[in-house]
Formats: C-alpha cells, structure tokens, sequence
C-alpha cells in the first residue's frame, strides 16, 4: 500500500472562504475535502491518502519557508511515498502554494505533483519543474476523470517508475 499525503488550502480542506486565509499549517491523519473524492481511485491502485495537510493560502504566501520545512518534515517523518498538491483549479494563491510545495517537496526526493487548470498563473510558472497535471477550472467539464488521472500519476510516482508517457497525455 503506497503512502499518499494530500496539501489543500483552507477552502479545500472545508475551513471556510477568504476570513480564514491566514489559518496556520495543520494536518488531519485521514483524506478530507477532494481527498474523500480521490480515496476509491487511489484504493483501485493500492495506495491510500495517509494524511491532509492545509493552510490558510494567504498565511503561505506570508511564510512560504515556515510551511515548507513543516510539511516536508511531516511527509518525511510518516514515511510518505508521494505528494499531490491541490486541485488547485483556478486559483493562483492555491496555486503558487501548490507549486512551490511540490517543488520542495521534489527537492527534498519525496515526489509531489500539483493539479491546477491552464488559467492558474502558477501552471505556467511552475509546469517546467515537476508534472502538473491538468484539470477544469472550477465548474469545468472534466473533474473526474481529472481526479483518475491525478490518481494515477501520484501513484505512479510513489511507486518510482517512469511517467513521462503518462505525463505527456494528462499534464501541461
């Protein structure tokens, strides 16, 4: 069973809009938001979300290297096989917070990718690093399979094999 740590920002992981922007780095040991929705396609791969992580995306863009070292540090301490960043969909502060998680989490050998749409300012920013998978800005055509896909190439990763096949046919 392949280890899969979720990041979402406050509104994702269902802590309210814009008045909780600033909510701190936090963690629940289970999938919550879109991860209860991304649960079955990652069980039909044998892998499961060990944990979410969240925060407030306006806290993040405040203290990017706080949250960084907090969330690596978790990812490394529960044995994490990869990262999914997002969905971020459309959303740029959910989104450079997703990309630049990725990254360090990427540069810290734990493998992470990111979901965002092609209007996220942070798709074409960080597309170049590591695999964003693309996916339907909110209310867009597209969501569930983009969550398989999401699945899929988490997993592949956790599981180190190559994706650059996969990549090319669901990421930007």
């Amino acid at each position: 069973m392949r280890k899969i740590i979720l990041v979402l920002n406050h509104v994702q992981a269902g802590f309210g809009s814009d008045e909780n922007a600033m909510l701190q780095p936090g963690g629940k040991k289970s999938a919550i938001g879109p991860g209860k929705t991304l649960e079955p396609f990652l069980a039909e791969l044998d892998a499961k979300i060990i944990a979410t992580l969240y925060c407030g995306d306006q806290y993040f863009a405040s203290s990017p290297l706080e949250v960084q070292k907090k969330f690596v540090g978790f990812a490394k301490k529960f044995e994490a096989d990869a990262v999914l960043c997002g969905p971020a969909m459309h959303y740029p502060l959910f989104g450079e917070m997703c990309g630049s998680l990725a990254k360090a989490f990427n540069e810290q050998g734990i493998p992470a990718i990111a979901a965002m749409s092609l209007e996220n300012p942070a798709t074409e920013k960080y597309s170049k690093d590591f695999p964003v998978e693309k996916m339907p800005k909110k209310g867009g055509i597209g969501l569930n399979d983009s969550l398989q896909n999401m699945a899929k190439l988490v997993v592949e990763k956790a599981n180190d094999h190559d994706t650059k096949e996969l990549e090319e046919k669901i990421c930007f």
